[in-house]
C-alpha cells in the first residue's frame, strides 16, 4: 500500500513538473516572439512602411505587452502623419501605465519563480518622460497648445509625485522633458513657467554631468533672453560669464521683434535593443555559482549624425538635446542590483525544489532544472520606436510661408536623403513644430 502511495505520488509529480515544463517553454517562446515581432516592425519603419510597421505590430496587443504595444503604435501612427490616432494610443496608454506601477501579486510571484517576462511591461521613467514629450508634439502640431500645455504640467507632476522636495531625478534623465516644456510655455507667452522650467533643465542637464560649454547653445540663450526680460539681473551675470553669450534676441512680449520662430525637432534612428546576455554570478549568502541569463543594451547607432535645416536664408544644423540610449542604459545600470537578486533567488528556490523532487522521485530534479533553464528568460523589452536620440534646431523668420529643406547628414559623409517640408507658416510672435523621424541606423 504504502509502495502505490509513493508511486502515485511520483506519478502526480512528474505531471506537475511536465505542466511547468510546457509552461516554462510558453514564457520563452513569448519572449522570442516580442522579440520577432519587434524585428518585424522595425524592418518596416526602417523601408518607410508604417502600414507595414502596425501590421506587424498588431500581434502584441493585449496581455503583458499591452502597455508596449500602444507606445509603439501611438510612434508609428506620429510617423504616418497621423497625429490625432497618435494621441489616442498615448492617451490609453496613460492610464494603463499608472496602473502598472503597482505590480499584481500574482505577477511578482510569478516572476521570482519562473521568469522576469511574466510580469506586465512597466515604463521606466524616461520612456514615461517621453510618452508626455511625444503627446505634446502631437498636440503643437494639431495646433492644440493648451493640451501641450497639460503635457508639460503632467511631466512636473510626474517628477514631483517621484521625488518630492527636489522636483527632479537625482541623476538627471528629465532635462530634454524639461526643456520641451519650456517651449510649450514660451510658445503660450507665460513667460515666468518657461524660464522656470528652462532653468531646471539645465539643473538637469548638470546633473548628468554635461558641463557648461556642452548645454544645448538653444537653451543657453533662452536662459539669457528670459532673465534679462523678467529682470533677473545676478541670474543673467552668471548665464552670461558661463556660456560666453552676449546678445540674443528680444522675447516677443517686448514687441520689438516682430519675427516668429520655427521650432525644428529631429528624433534620429530607432531606441537600443535588449538583448539576453548569458553571466555567472555568486550567491553572497553560500558562495555558490549560478550561471543565470541578464539583459543588456545594445545600442542601434543611426545612419545619420545631424540634420541641416535651410529655410529663407538661413541654414542651421540639429543639436543633440535627448539621448534615449544613454537613458535607457542608465535606466538598466540602475535596475541591475534587483534583477541580479532575482536572478539569485530564483536559482536558490529552483535547487531547493529540484532537491526535494529527487527525493521524491528519481530524474525529477534534473527535469526542475531544465524547467529553470528554459523559462528563466531575462526580459529584453523595450519602447523599441523610440528614436536613439533627439536634435533640435531654431530659427527666427519673419511672417509668411515658407519651404523647409532638411538635409541628413551621413555618418560616413555625404547626405544621406533630403527632406522638403512646404508651407510652413511662420506668424509674427508664435512658434511653429516641424518634427521628422528618420528610422534607418
Amino acid at each position: 500500500m504504502r509502495d502505490d502511495c509513493l508511486d502515485w505520488q511520483g506519478a502526480v509529480t512528474r505531471w506537475v513538473a511536465l505542466f511547468i515544463l510546457i509552461a516554462g517553454v510558453s514564457v520563452s517562446a513569448g519572449c522570442a516572439s516580442y522579440r520577432g515581432d519587434m524585428l518585424s516592425v522595425d524592418q518596416a519603419l526602417a523601408a518607410r512602411q508604417p502600414e507595414a510597421a502596425l501590421k506587424a505590430l498588431a500581434p502584441l496587443s493585449g496581455g503583458r505587452n499591452q502597455l508596449l504595444y500602444l507606445l509603439n503604435k501611438g510612434m508609428i501612427l506620429r510617423l504616418q502623419g497621423d497625429y490625432a490616432g497618435s494621441v489616442r494610443a498615448f492617451e490609453a496608454a496613460k492610464p494603463l501605465m499608472r496602473y502598472l506601477e503597482a505590480t499584481s501579486i500574482s505577477e511578482n510571484a510569478g516572476a521570482l519563480t519562473l521568469s522576469e517576462n511574466l510580469r506586465s511591461y512597466e515604463a521606466p521613467l524616461y520612456e514615461r518622460l517621453l510618452l508626455h514629450v511625444y503627446q505634446g508634439l502631437n498636440y503643437l502640431q494639431l495646433n492644440r497648445p493648451d493640451s501641450a500645455r497639460v503635457e508639460a504640467q503632467q511631466i512636473d507632476n510626474l517628477l514631483k509625485r517621484l521625488y518630492p522636495g527636489t522636483d527632479a531625478t537625482p541623476h538627471g534623465g528629465d532635462a530634454f522633458a524639461r526643456y520641451f516644456s519650456g517651449l510649450v510655455y514660451e510658445d503660450l507667452g507665460e513667460w515666468s513657467d518657461a524660464m522656470i522650467s528652462y532653468r531646471m533643465a539645465y539643473k538637469a542637464y548638470k546633473a548628468e554631468g554635461v558641463p557648461d560649454s556642452a548645454i544645448p547653445p538653444d537653451l543657453q540663450v533662452s536662459l539669457c533672453r528670459f532673465a534679462d526680460y523678467l529682470g533677473l539681473n545676478q541670474e543673467l551675470a552668471e548665464y552670461k560669464q558661463r556660456f560666453h553669450v552676449e546678445s540674443w534676441p528680444p522675447v516677443a512680449a517686448s514687441g520689438s521683434d516682430p519675427n516668429g520662430q520655427l521650432i525644428f525637432i529631429f528624433s534620429n534612428g530607432l531606441a537600443p535593443e535588449k538583448l539576453p546576455v548569458q553571466t555567472v554570478l555568486q550567491n553572497p549568502a553560500d558562495g555558490h555559482f549560478f550561471t543565470v541569463s541578464l539583459p543588456s543594451i545594445r545600442r542601434r547607432v543611426p545612419a545619420v549624425t545631424d540634420a541641416v535645416v535651410d529655410v529663407h536664408d538661413q541654414s542651421v544644423s540639429t543639436v543633440p538635446v535627448e539621448s534615449v540610449a544613454a537613458d535607457a542604459a542608465k535606466a538598466l545600470a540602475a535596475e541591475m542590483p534587483k534583477l541580479i537578486a532575482d536572478e539569485i533567488a530564483r536559482n536558490v528556490a529552483r535547487l531547493a525544489a529540484a532537491n526535494q523532487a529527487d527525493k521524491k522521485g528519481q530524474g525529477l530534479g534534473v527535469l526542475l532544472s531544465l524547467v529553470g533553464s528554459i523559462a528563466d528568460q531575462p526580459d529584453t523589452r523595450i519602447w523599441n520606436t523610440l528614436p536613439d536620440d533627439i536634435q533640435l534646431a531654431r530659427l527666427s523668420l519673419p511672417p509668411g510661408t515658407y519651404r523647409v529643406t532638411v538635409q541628413l547628414q551621413g555618418r560616413y559623409g555625404g547626405i544621406v536623403k533630403t527632406e522638403k517640408f512646404d508651407d510652413v507658416v511662420i506668424q509674427p510672435g508664435q512658434m511653429t513644430f516641424t518634427t521628422l523621424h528618420w528610422v534607418t541606423y
